[in-house]
């Protein structure tokens, strides 16, 4: 009886050891990587599409160089997982859509796919490109039309994707609805879609009648993130901070903000073949999606009339304040500078210059207004007020005091800030001064009391003049009487230039296109500093989009890779030109959707994304 027990333990050890190694051995050996194709003869510049699978999740993967293909779409990721009798198998479908470039027999390289730490690839395969016998474009049209045609008898929009108002909308926020009269407000505008959002255009702001506005400075790059609202969560970005300032009282109302949104949605056309079968659905496409927010009423009450103290200006907010003379000691007929200077948060830039009741015998003038103010967190900064006086009269003079007084909206009280009396001694003048002459006091009111036909003593040297010569008819009066007309002349010239150079917008987005493009890769460089590469790739893709869509007069829903090619065709752009654009924004977009293979030396991709924007404005000119 022990003996058969034996037996039947070393019989079960055995089948347990065979079956492991069966299973290592066939896991090893199992992963494969696969390539199919929709067809292996096609037209030139008519898509088709190609997939990449392996048996298994990958780790890691290095897509294929499509050096004789333009990329359309992709790479798009499938994965799949299936649980029968107890195992679990896995697998992953990497899709592009590509279309060939030129005629002959053109070849698709091998992608490479890590997995469990060891690396697999495919086989390199052989496409025969032909020559098309219409337009691509035109001849990919018709094989849709065709085909929803067969699939959907008499349904004209079977490739038509609608966007709802819940995937994508508009929410605009106020800091709070009431508040008082010239108060800080804060209205942020943030865009919410539960689809992959690719860009905005055609963006027009609230006009804030019955406000004081002040956009918020700072990086226009708008950065989205995930917010949860009611159970759903979306894509969401802040593109707009505006501080405003309400200038009467009663409701006010914020007008709607209204911009295109392009966003990314899959295709809601049938499949057309096996390959569209095996995603599920036919691809993905850009849709330009009007979107619009509701207006937003602000309940503004009046500033309190108790306890407004007199000198109140209509500061709301929260300041500072100081007076401060630099001579207090001086002669007569010299000047010394009175600098006032506010600071805070609030209504700031709405602040008039303070008026200042100075005693008899000293003159003043316009103050210079010097403004250090920014609308970062909101409106603050400092404002000097510098008044030049001038003393012309010896004597002891008090200047003030010049209190100052505001509305603190928190705490919902008026605050007043009391300024030291200054006091300014002033001792005869001694002639030498490049004022008035210098008199002595009571010779001075002797002249006072006299008649009007009394003046004072001119000294100094000066110039005489002969009798007969007069300044009418004479070439100074001419050259006067004819100077305004030509600077008139001049100036009503220069503006017609102007206008006529900017009155087309696409001439001056076209002009301006590669300066603003080399403006954006400023942060690009930045982020490569930083070793941020996934935001590197992203920032150089923005860049060239927007060059390109200005620089060709393309919106950003048009930004397709055929449109691209058209254009720099067109514009007589040579082959190696083309060829570079299209190989850097393939590898931007392939380091967009996958991140975990990003590599390459972003020194080289820095380099070469401004050489190739100098290079394309240097063949452009030269045509």
């Amino acid at each position: 009886m022990l003996r058969n027990v034996n037996r039947r333990n070393y019989f079960v050890a055995r089948i347990t050891l065979v079956a492991v190694m069966v299973f290592s051995f066939s896991y090893l050996f199992s992963q494969k990587v696969t390539v199919q194709v929709s067809s292996n003869k096609v037209q030139v510049g008519v898509p088709f599409q190609v997939m990449f699978s392996v048996n298994a999740t990958p780790q890691t993967f290095t897509p294929p160089v499509f050096k004789d293909f333009d990329v359309y779409s992709g790479p798009n990721q499938s994965t799949s997982m299936q649980y029968v009798n107890g195992n679990v198998s896995s697998s992953c479908t990497i899709a592009y859509l590509i279309a060939a470039k030129k005629e002959g027999k053109l070849a698709i390289g091998s992608m490479v796919i890590v997995v469990g730490g060891q690396s697999f690839q495919n086989a390199p395969m052989a496409i025969e490109a032909v020559k098309g016998n219409v337009n691509p474009q035109q001849q990919q049209q018709q094989n849709i039309q065709a085909n929803t045609a067969q699939q959907n008898p008499g349904d004209k929009a079977a490739y038509t994707t609608k966007v709802t108002g819940e995937e994508v909308f508009i929410r605009t926020s106020v800091s709070k609805m009431k508040c008082y009269l010239g108060e800080q407000v804060l209205v942020t505008q943030k865009v919410y879609s539960r689809l992959d959002l690719r860009g905005f255009q055609n963006v027009k702001f609230p006009s804030y009648n019955g406000f004081w506005s002040q956009q918020q400075e700072g990086n226009q790059n708008i950065q989205l993130q995930v917010e949860n609202l009611e159970g759903v969560n979306y894509y969401v970005g802040e593109f707009s901070r505006t501080y405003v300032f309400p200038q009467r009282t009663g409701q006010l109302n914020i007008d709607p903000t209204e911009l295109e949104c392009v966003v990314r949605k899959q295709s809601n056309a049938k499949p057309r073949n096996i390959f569209e079968q095996f995603f599920g659905n036919s691809g993905f496409e850009d849709v330009a999606v009007k979107v619009k927010s509701k207006p937003i009423r602000l309940d503004v009450d009046a500033l309190p009339e108790q306890n407004k103290p007199i000198e109140f200006s209509g500061g709301v907010g929260s300041f500072t304040y100081k007076v401060e003379a630099n001579r207090k000691t001086l002669k007569a007929n010299d000047a010394f500078n009175l600098k006032i200077t506010v600071g805070g948060r609030g209504n700031i830039k709405l602040l008039e210059p303070p008026k200042l009741n100075l005693p008899a015998g000293l003159e003043t003038y316009e103050p210079k207004v010097k403004e250090n103010i920014t609308s970062t967190g909101g409106v603050n900064g400092t404002i000097v007020y510098d008044y030049l006086i001038i003393p012309r009269e010896p004597g002891e003079f008090n200047l003030g005091p010049f209190n100052f007084s505001y509305f603190d909206a928190e705490k919902k009280k008026y605050v007043s800030i009391p300024s030291p009396e200054i006091k300014i001694s002033v001792t005869p003048g001694d002639g030498k001064s490049n004022a008035a002459a210098q008199v002595f006091d009571h010779l001075k009111q002797e002249i006072k009391e006299t008649e009007n036909d009394i003046r004072y003593i001119k000294k100094g040297s000066f110039e005489l003049a002969k009798t007969d010569s007069e300044f009418f008819n004479s070439n100074k009066h001419v050259w006067l009487m004819v100077l305004p007309l030509l600077l008139f002349g001049g100036a009503f010239g220069y503006r017609k230039y102007y206008l006529k150079l900017n009155s087309n917008l696409v001439v001056v987005n076209e002009r301006k296109a590669a300066r603003v493009a080399k403006k954006q890769l400023v942060k690009a460089e930045k982020l490569m500093k930083e070793n941020k590469k996934e935001d590197f790739y992203t920032e150089v893709m923005n860049a060239m989009n927007n060059y390109l869509g200005n620089k060709f007069n393309l919106p950003f829903s048009e930004l397709s890779k055929e449109n691209i090619t058209k254009e720099l065709t067109a514009r007589q752009i040579t082959e190696p030109t083309q060829t570079k654009l299209m190989d850097t924004l393939n590898q931007c977009e392939y380091a967009k959707y996958a991140p975990g293979a990003v590599s390459g030396d972003l020194q080289m991709v820095y380099n070469n994304t401004i050489e190739l924007i100098s290079k394309i404005e240097d063949e452009v000119k030269n045509v």
